[in-house]
């Protein structure tokens, strides 16, 4: 069965264009922690603020960005994006130490903050109800496929090349994008864009704001996606001791890593060839609700000194990664369905920035519990936040 998405020309040049994109997302990750650790030996407390470097521009510039993808035409910020993610990426071969690299990847996120919200924009007005969920659904995959596959080519530049060199190979691969990005028409929005471009800037961001405040859907997925992304990142950060604490090698973890990966690749390619979704927030409860038990068995195994099969263990992460895209495809689609065309971009900003707000919060917490009680104690935790937030959205559900 063929992707109904791909029905759509101007639709599969996006998608297309979005392989090299989010490819170049991901290529030059080993590349930086290859130079972190490896050529500068960089302090543990440069590891942070690089993360910092990466997320604060979601919370800074992203808001913005989301109101200028609103006013202006989407194909030229698809375009413009992926040019200045190809500059800000070459400038890295430049970079003399770890201080003047993180300068370099926090600016250069600051651009990388318009493509997401362009290509939702993008999407939503190249797709219709009987297209949408496919659409979204092979977004997310190639989203997911390129998270297991870039870093891993990253890795095999790096026995030929050396690190610098593979971030010219990135900016190459963000120039691609962008020519895709190219190909496509003009994108005509039809709701009120050019009535919009007339107001100030600072206007149309209180205005995506004031827009989400007054709808009361938008607020709950909004929240019930931040709860999730939270939880996720109170354990994320330690599968690793967890693991070791369960006997497994370091080869078992990747094979985990690996399978989260292959999970989200799997419900992605299954909502990729599904028509329109029925009540998608029940899908996103669903999907939070299945993770929360997984994370509370993960939590439960170190409590209880329990003795883990390999097979087991590894399938908890491949479902974690399948309920991950059970959630996150289901969220776009009722946005599309929802968000008007010229708030669109705005609505994806917001999203982004409070998932920020989490991955930069969220870790500190699991160090807290972790060192308070024990390793299990994030996933137990994380477990807890994902069942509360699937309980509230099955019962608002159903009260509507």
């Amino acid at each position: 069965m063929f992707p109904i998405a791909f029905k759509s020309n101007e639709l599969r040049k996006l998608l297309l264009a979005q392989l090299p994109a989010d490819f170049a997302d991901w290529l030059d990750v080993v590349a930086i922690s290859t130079l972190f650790a490896f050529v500068w030996d960089a302090p543990s407390y440069a590891y942070a603020f690089l993360a910092v470097g990466i997320g604060t521009p979601y919370l800074l510039v992203g808001p913005i960005a989301g109101a200028l993808v609103d006013r202006y035409s989407v194909r030229n910020i698809l375009i413009w994006s992926n040019v200045g993610r190809s500059v800000g990426t070459a400038a890295l071969f430049f970079a003399e130490n770890w201080v003047v690299l993180i300068l370099l990847v926090t600016l250069r996120s600051a651009v990388d903050c318009f493509f997401s919200p362009a290509r939702q924009a993008a999407i939503q007005v190249l797709t219709t109800d009987e297209n949408r969920t496919s659409a979204n659904g092979l977004s997310h995959g190639i989203n997911q496929a390129s998270k297991i596959l870039a870093p891993g080519a990253g890795g095999v530049f790096l026995i030929w090349f050396g690190p610098g060199i593979i971030f010219w190979i990135n900016a190459a691969i963000s120039l691609v994008a962008a020519a895709m990005c190219a190909r496509l028409n003009e994108l005509e929005r039809r709701t009120r864009v050019k009535e919009l471009a007339e107001d100030g800037l600072w206007k149309s961001v209180r205005g995506g704001l004031g827009y989400v405040r007054s709808q009361p859907i938008i607020i709950t997925v909004l929240a019930m996606m931040a709860a999730m992304f939270f939880a996720i990142f109170i354990y994320d950060f330690f599968i690793a001791p967890l693991a070791a604490g369960l006997g497994f090698e370091k080869q078992h973890l990747g094979y985990a890593l690996a399978a989260v990966g292959a999970g989200g690749v799997l419900g992605s390619v299954v909502f990729s060839l599904l028509p329109d979704l029925r009540k998608p927030q029940l899908w996103i409860a669903a999907g939070t609700g299945i993770s929360g038990i997984m994370a509370l068995l993960l939590g439960l195994f170190d409590l209880r000194d329990a003795v883990v099969s390999l097979k087991i263990f590894i399938l908890i992460f491949f479902v974690l990664g399948l309920t991950t895209a059970m959630s996150v495809v289901p969220f776009r689609v009722i946005l599309q369905n929802t968000v008007p065309e010229h708030r669109m971009g705005s609505v994806t900003a917001l999203s982004e920035a409070a998932n920020t707000i989490a991955l930069l919060t969220a870790p500190f917490v699991g160090a807290v519990l972790f060192n308070i009680f024990s390793v299990g104690a994030p996933f137990l935790v994380g477990s807890a936040v994902m069942l509360g937030a699937t309980a509230l959205v099955w019962r608002l559900s159903f009260e509507r």
